[in-house]
């Protein structure tokens, strides 16, 4: 939970005090502050605490359903946010940027958001300010109400997230911080501004209703804090311009839905009244249930009757029917792999991923799923000259075949259009094997390159040896792709990576930069106990296609993923600088890879987070997606495909199995069959609603008017 946080226990304490602190100035010129105060306003408002604070406990349901959302569907506006008002925000970012604004801004933005929505509930319940404290509080919550669609269907990335000369200052000021941040925050909830949208609701919520003034001294201080939040939100990196208009309507729109709703919601919910039926329960059940079904078609009596109101009954359950199955859908992308239920490994290329997998009986068995069909095809991994894998085998995949191989055998299959069972083209054993990959030789010929500690032994797709070049031993991580051949070295300032081909005379080293922010460093070594080592990091895995290289180098206390640019040179870290990073896969412009984000090796065992999460990296958007997102559920090896991610997942129980996420397609055809349906349901029951309104509004007209004109009838008439 976030509340493990120890600058989050900072926040909400010093959010506590500093609302209990500025009481004295801020309560009513009246009133009295007494101990006994804060037991009576729970003991009388209990039920006021229960519709506000059950925010903050949905709002993490809704997050977490808002990242999947994210992540399977792309919904960003933020391109549109950004044609609309431009670089505003980077123009206030660069003009003030101060280091102790920074630092003052963060804090402020954070603890005083907590202050001051917490003060906003808090000064009405204690005061026992009902009138006040029964709108404030509907007030708070029709706001995050009437957020929620734009934050699961019109998501907006922070400033500091896509404008790329911004900062997301915030964010990023401390790992603590970014670390805390990164925990509750999506980063594309951006509109509309609830640090706005909550305090502006109830500024307007206490002008309205305060009728006496004694909230004079609070809703000026609500302005201030509001017009320095502005600020601050533009400042940091985190909202835009369009947001905090945003946030002023949604405030505007919950204030009259208080307006509409606060009579009928306490006429129910209001605490006085529990008792008293309590007590009508005890002394008359059957009198009691009585009442009880009479209030309840009272209730309903509208919605009974046929008219507008109950075609719009019928539409709403229409609508939010069609919106849940959607939703569901869109959340659901991913989806468990037939025929391989205990799988070691797993690679892919192109349509087709390669599962190996354990069986109870201890036996090898391995599969070729081709994700275009969703049919898996059974690999022979008993070879005539040298028997059964004794152990579960590696897997390099290609898009025109495969090969398994552990450090004594490989064999090579080659993916068919024929069903039935895959078989190897040719197998080979000797000792010493240390990797594998596959790659192509000047004319497109498929090309085996088994890598030894001291030497590279190339292979045709028939097993015959080939005299190819080789960049120097010796050879620890190596990487290929069509004829380009990488391999990773270290040098006196850190590590590299030698690149020839196969076909031509290109020879090239690239030297990887690793380095992160101070700061980072520095929380790495306080945290892990050992310094940031560059000058001895080492790759310790490696990918690459025709342009595009990726890295994972170890630095010493975590290792971080490096994409790189082989033909400009530009590189980029693609991982968080504080957070251990594994197992990238390339290929079509995507970037697969694991984090374990927000781990903290000094935390308690119990409490440690270790589970490793499946990210996203768009080369071509310069965006990272967080693909799961189960704190209790582990993946690895995740591979791009090209028209998925699969990943091997290992759930709080130990199960296995390889999950496949769509990449492009969203919806099923049930989805669409559901969405046809609705559209055409839709069109009978507006018109209706369309007659019945207008017949409705006749007859209230009538009714309206009928007295009126029997009393100018009776006048003429005498």
């Amino acid at each position: 939970m976030a509340g493990g946080s120890g600058i989050y226990i900072s926040w909400l304490m010093g959010a506590i005090l500093l609302s209990i602190a500025l009481m004295p100035l801020m309560k009513p010129p009246w009133a009295k502050i007494r101990i006994s105060g804060f037991v009576d306003m729970f003991r009388r408002y209990w039920v006021h605490m229960i519709a506000v604070f059950s925010v903050y406990l949905w709002k993490d349901l809704l997050d977490q359903l808002d990242r999947t959302l994210m992540a399977n569907t792309q919904l960003d506006m933020t391109p549109y946010v950004y044609a609309i008002e431009g670089d505003i925000v980077l123009w206030v970012q660069q003009a003030f940027e101060n280091d102790l604004l920074s630092i003052g801004l963060t804090h402020f933005y954070v603890m005083g958001f907590m202050t001051a929505t917490f003060a906003s509930f808090i000064y009405p319940i204690y005061f026992d300010d009902r009138h006040m404290a029964d709108r404030v509080s509907l007030s708070l919550f029709w706001v995050y109400v009437l957020a929620i669609p734009f934050y699961l269907f019109f998501n907006v990335r922070v400033t500091g997230d896509h404008i790329p000369a911004m900062e997301t200052i915030a964010y990023d000021l401390t790992p603590v911080i970014h670390n805390w941040f990164t925990r509750i925050d999506p980063f594309t909830n951006g509109m509309p501004s609830l640090h706005i949208g909550l305090p502006f609701a109830v500024w307007l919520t206490y002008l309205r209703w305060d009728e006496d003034g004694r909230w004079t001294k609070f809703r000026a201080a609500l302005v201030l804090y509001i017009w320095v939040t502005g600020f601050a939100i533009l400042y940091l990196g985190i909202h835009w311009v369009l947001d905090i208009i945003g946030g002023i309507l949604v405030g505007i729109l919950a204030v009259m839905l208080t307006d509409w709703t606060h009579g009928p919601v306490w006429r129910v919910a209001d605490e006085r009244l529990f008792t008293r039926r309590l007590a009508r329960l005890l002394d008359d059940p059957k009198a009691w249930v009585s009442n009880s079904f009479g209030a309840i078609s009272r209730m309903t009596a509208p919605v009974r009757v046929p008219s507008s109101q109950q075609t719009s009954a019928v539409i709403v359950a229409v609508l939010l029917g069609t919106g849940t199955v959607l939703l569901w859908d869109a959340t659901h992308q991913d989806f468990p792999v037939e025929g391989v239920e205990w799988p070691t490994a797993a690679a892919g290329a192109g349509g087709w991923l390669v599962g190996v997998q354990e069986l109870p009986d201890g036996s090898i068995s391995i599969v070729a799923w081709n994700a275009s069909t969703e049919t898996a095809v059974t690999v022979e991994s008993v070879d005539a000259t040298f028997g059964e894998w004794d152990v579960s085998p590696e897997v390099e995949v290609s898009e025109r075949g495969f090969v398994l191989y552990d450090s004594t055998r490989i064999d090579y299959v080659e993916f068919t259009d024929q069903a039935g069972v895959f078989r190897p083209m040719f197998s080979s054993l000797r000792q010493g094997i240390t990797d594998v990959v596959l790659a192509e030789d000047g004319f497109g010929g498929d090309i085996v390159a088994v890598v030894y500690d001291d030497e590279i032994r190339y292979r045709n797709r028939l097993g015959s040896s080939v005299d190819l070049a080789a960049p120097p031993a010796p050879y620890s991580v190596v990487a290929a792709s069509g004829s380009l051949f990488a391999s990773a070295v270290s040098t006196d300032t850190g590590p590299a990576v030698d690149i020839i081909s196969l076909a031509t005379q290109l020879n090239l080293r690239m030297e990887i930069d690793a380095r992160a922010d101070s700061i980072s460093d520095a929380h790495l070594e306080e945290t892990y106990g050992m310094p940031v080592d560059y000058l001895n990091s080492t790759i310790v895995e490696m990918e690459m296609d025709s342009r595009w290289l990726v890295a994972v180098v170890d630095v010493g206390p975590v290792n971080r993923t490096i994409l790189v640019d082989t033909v400009s040179g530009d590189q980029v870290m693609l991982s968080d600088p504080v957070w251990p990073s594994f197992s990238p896969s390339l290929a079509l412009g995507q970037v697969a890879f694991l984090q374990i984000p927000r781990f903290d090796p000094t935390a308690e065992p119990e409490d440690r987070l270790t589970a490793r999460d499946v990210f996203l990296h768009d080369i071509g958007e310069n965006r990272t997606s967080q693909l799961t997102l189960d704190d209790d559920v582990d993946q690895s090896q995740p591979q791009v495909l090209r028209e998925n991610v699969a990943w091997i997942e290992e759930d709080s129980d130990g199960l296995l199995e390889i999950r496949m996420y769509i990449l492009e397609e969203t919806f099923e055809p049930y989805s669409s069959v559901v969405l046809q349906t609705a559209i055409v349901m839709l069109i009978p029951l507006i018109v209706l609603w369309a007659f019945q309104a207008s017949r409705d509004h006749a007859r209230g007209k009538s009714a309206r008017d009928g007295p009126s004109r029997n009393l100018e009838v009776g006048l003429e008439s005498d």
